[in-house]
């Protein structure tokens, strides 16, 4: 945050009457205790701005820090070409000649885009839609306490196939305009199915191991053996 006018000059005045960096760090916070004390280069700075330049004000303000060297209008044509032709480059393999942090920095900075990450779902078969319907009409003709008899619950799989995460997926789009980025998964490969279940009267069903995904037959024995007689 840089020093107000009223700062600077205080700074000054106090500079040249004590002709001590310390006194002017002890006094600064009488008139401004919102803000902390400066440095002993503040105070030097500016006290070398007024004797070379004759006055207090930052001669920097506008034209500060590092100069706009590759974030030029060049590259910010040709990383939002890149961008709009495949919006999956990533910014360490982008091909293009400029380094990550120009990238990342034109992107965000100048066309304003935002990275979203890769959602996975699991892949609908053709006859998925109307047993999700079916199920759907039956589950609205039940009595409205069958819902507290609902055993609730999922699995997760450790893949052992080095199968991608796609915490690591990103693509680029304008920020608030979230693009179409899925992709259908089927459900195989080597894993290890971890089950576990909650009950409607709060009761935790212990998890459950399993390799690979679960069939007919094991959640049937699931079930009967292990679920019911523990409700």
């Amino acid at each position: 945050m840089q020093l107000t006018k009223e700062q600077r000059k205080f700074i000054v005045e106090k500079y040249f009457q004590a002709k001590s960096f310390h006194q002017v760090i002890q006094s600064f916070q009488e008139p401004f205790s919102e803000r902390q004390s400066p440095t002993k280069m503040t105070i030097w700075k500016n006290g070398t701005r007024y004797r070379t330049e004759g006055t207090r004000l930052n001669l920097n303000k506008g034209r500060s820090g590092r100069r706009r060297t590759e974030r030029s209008e060049e590259n910010v044509r040709i990383v939002q070409g890149a961008l709009t032709e495949y919006p999956k480059i990533w910014a360490r393999k982008s091909g293009l000649d400029v380094t990550k942090s120009t990238f990342n920095r034109i992107i965000t900075l100048d066309l304003k885009w935002h990275t979203y990450k890769m959602h996975v779902r699991n892949k609908l078969l053709d006859n998925d839609l109307p047993r999700r319907l079916n199920f759907s009409q039956s589950f609205l003709q039940r009595n409205v306490r069958f819902v507290d008899d609902i055993v609730v619950g999922d699995e997760a799989a450790f893949h052992l196939n080095g199968k991608e995460n796609n915490h690591n997926v990103r693509t680029y789009a304008p920020k608030n305009q979230p693009p179409n980025f899925n992709f259908g998964v089927g459900i195989s490969g080597e894993k290890v199915s971890v089950w576990m279940r909650l009950c409607g009267n709060g009761h935790v069903i212990s998890p459950y191991f399993y390799n690979n995904n679960l069939n007919g037959v094991e959640y049937l024995d699931l079930i009967n053996n292990r679920i019911v007689p523990r409700l």
